[in-house]
């Protein structure tokens, strides 16, 4: 913790709202390398940073807060959205909750006041609180509805809002407090982070009777798309039967990344009951045995049926599965990405899953929590944060290239994947990167094997720390 310098933050709070003002100032403390301390009243010396009511008591830092913010919280409702206030910031509208009008900032002699609540603010937008009580009166309904969301309503689905939150907060301590600046850097002298992981779906697509549907369908719609069912007949009998083979690819995935000097984890089902029996692999013990050779030396993780993110003893399951096979497991990524916050996250703590990358939209890339770094999501129902740290899922090829999501083409994915990668550069931040198997596949999905690679050499060159999403994991949490 040396290199964390203490900052004295002084809380004047309802008793209830301090976990949370508190898991708030952590989160972005963390982000910049700083050791909060707490202290509580209406007025002590030596205080760097003050939250609460206005007060005539000079501090170099305040942070606007409105008393009846507490009780909004309380009343478990939604913020309305006509009192959402966006301001321009470094040339991008930034939204705040619970602020007053006008401008962000505002200065005195030797000290800066916040006009908008940066810390309740955040903690709408890190406790998924939106979603949160969209759900509250119904059974936990799988994937959550992007459009639903605060960040469709006024797109900024792209702008890791908290993230932004943090770099006003930097700029102020900046200039009032310029002895706590230290330099934001991961694995101790990488400027941002690009974490990779790969989801097996299937170890084997093509296996039973893909084949021939496949040449089915296209014989089916021919007339309707001559090119690319042609294109798909030819492809499919020259590469399928002559060239494809799950263990070739995955082994040539995995030498690759060792080739370029980065890591990466794999999610594997450690379910064998699936209706789709192609994705039944953990039960086979050739597959299985195979998978152990691949991934020897790699960071393997629970990919989750979509049941086990809503019940224990499934979960459970398909841990004791994967650990029986010589898996050690650490991380958990819920297939379909079905998740609910407050239950899952729950379901995960106690059964010791270390971190979690689930939190992402399908339809979107983008930040559903508003925040790219790694955090520990926050417990509504005990007032206090979680022990599962979220590492968020914010670009998956699926959404990229599916027309029911993004309906990119790899062109524009690689221009959209730079924006992004500018982005995490700019605010020394976190990317990560979830590519399937199968997207590597040529014949089905051209050019976008070619995607993902581009990526990882375009991070290389800015600078980037490339590995696992554990990697990232074990220096946020050694260094909490």
């Amino acid at each position: 913790m040396d290199r964390f310098p203490n900052i004295l933050i002084l809380l004047d709070l309802p008793q209830a709202f301090i976990p949370k003002a508190e898991f708030v100032m952590r989160t972005l403390c963390r982000i910049l390398r700083l050791h909060p301390q707490f202290t509580y009243g209406d007025r002590i010396e030596g205080v760097h940073l003050y939250y609460g009511p206005p007060t005539h008591h000079e501090y170099p830092l305040k942070i606007h807060f409105d008393p009846k913010t507490p009780a909004f919280f309380e009343s478990r409702e939604l913020y309305p959205l006509d009192k959402v206030d966006f301001c321009l910031y470094q040339k991008e509208n930034i939204p705040f909750l619970f602020s007053q009008p006008g401008p962000i900032l505002s200065f005195g002699q030797n000290a800066i006041a916040f006009r908008k609540d940066i810390v309740a603010s955040a903690f709408y937008f890190l406790t998924c609180w939106h979603e949160y009580i969209l759900g509250l009166h119904g059974e936990p309904r799988g994937r959550v509805d992007f459009r639903q969301s605060l960040q469709y309503r006024w797109d900024f689905t792209q702008t890791p809002v908290v993230d932004v939150y943090c770099q006003m907060l930097l700029y102020a301590i900046e200039s009032v407090l310029p002895q706590f600046i230290r330099e934001v850097s991961w694995n101790q002298d990488r400027s941002f982070a690009l974490s990779l992981s790969h989801d097996i779906d299937y170890w084997n697509y093509w296996s039973g009777t893909q084949k021939t549907d496949t040449l089915r369908y296209n014989l089916k719609t021919w007339f309707r798309r001559p090119l690319v069912a042609t294109y798909k007949i030819l492809g499919h009998s020259l590469h399928k039967n002559l060239i494809h083979n799950p263990r070739r690819q995955i082994a040539w995935m995995v030498r690759k990344e060792r080739a370029l000097g980065v890591k990466s984890t794999w999610f594997l089902f450690g379910k064998s009951n699936f209706e789709d029996k192609r994705q039944n692999y953990i039960s086979n013990s050739k597959v299985l045995r195979r998978l152990k050779e691949l991934l020897e030396g790699e960071e393997v993780g629970l990919h989750g049926s979509p049941e086990s993110a809503f019940d224990e003893k499934v979960l459970q399951a398909e841990l004791d599965s994967l650990q029986q096979a010589g898996f050690k497991i650490r991380g958990y990524r819920s297939h379909y990405l079905h998740f609910d916050y407050q239950k899952s996250f729950s379901i995960l703590e106690k059964a010791g899953i270390k971190y979690d990358s689930t939190l992402g939209y399908w339809e979107n890339i983008g930040f559903r929590a508003g925040i790219s770094f790694p955090f520990y999501p926050f417990n509504i129902q005990e007032n206090r944060p979680f022990q599962v740290l979220e590492i968020p899922l914010i670009v998956m090829d699926t959404t990229l290239h599916s027309k029911k999501a993004m309906n990119m083409n790899p062109f524009w994915a690689k221009v959209t994947l730079g924006r992004m990668l500018n982005m995490a550069q700019k605010y020394q931040s976190h990317l990560s990167l979830l590519w399937h198997n199968n997207t590597f596949d040529p014949i089905d999905f051209p050019f976008w094997g070619s995607v993902y690679w581009n990526a990882l050499r375009r991070a290389a060159r800015k600078g980037a720390w490339i590995t696992s999403l554990n990697e990232i994991a074990r220096e946020w949490i050694n260094t909490d």
